[in-house]
């Protein structure tokens, strides 16, 4: 699988455009369909649970679940970051993209969500479900481990998901 990590620029013209920062063969996995294969890449690539400050990364995938951009989409303070919709979904609409997963960490080392995590989540699943996007997962990753909104099914997960119909 080939990881590749995207920033998104203005060209010329002030249109948003993908720039390549960094690409990265990764042999051991072949998509990201769980919480787990997803928290691993994570910290293999960014080492999220070491952060100081909080980030949030945005992993674009198609639907076969194969990632076709990773973009860091906030850093914030060691207490939070500010995450916007539109940031997100310039990039996911970009990638021309079905499926999404959002990704931030916790540097407290706590992975239990926050009133604001839920907030959060609860914004980019409505603003997901208005463009036919399906969001997959909201992963929070700590030193204590990671705690997934889908396993928690906070948010649907990919198959239990109607096949005519993103949420």
């Amino acid at each position: 699988m080939k990881i590749q990590k995207y920033d998104a620029v203005l060209d010329g013209s002030g249109k948003n455009v993908l720039v390549e920062e960094f690409s990265k063969e990764y042999a051991d996995i072949d998509n990201l369909d769980s919480p787990e294969k997803i928290v691993e890449v994570m910290e293999r690539l960014f080492g999220l649970s070491d952060k100081a400050e909080e980030y949030m990364y945005l992993i674009c995938m198609n639907a076969g679940c194969k990632p076709v951009g990773f973009f860091e989409v906030a850093h914030g303070t060691c207490h939070a970051a500010v995450v916007g919709m539109r940031e997100i979904f310039v990039r996911a609409l970009l990638c021309g993209v079905s499926d999404i997963v959002a990704v931030h960490n916790h540097p407290g080392g706590r992975s239990q969500p926050t009133g604001e995590d839920f907030r959060v989540t609860e914004r980019i699943r409505e603003a997901a479900q208005l463009l036919g996007v399906l969001f997959c997962d909201h992963i929070i990753i700590a030193r204590d481990g990671y705690f997934s909104f889908s396993e928690e099914k906070i948010v649907r997960k990919k198959e239990d998901a109607p096949k005519f119909i993103h949420t």
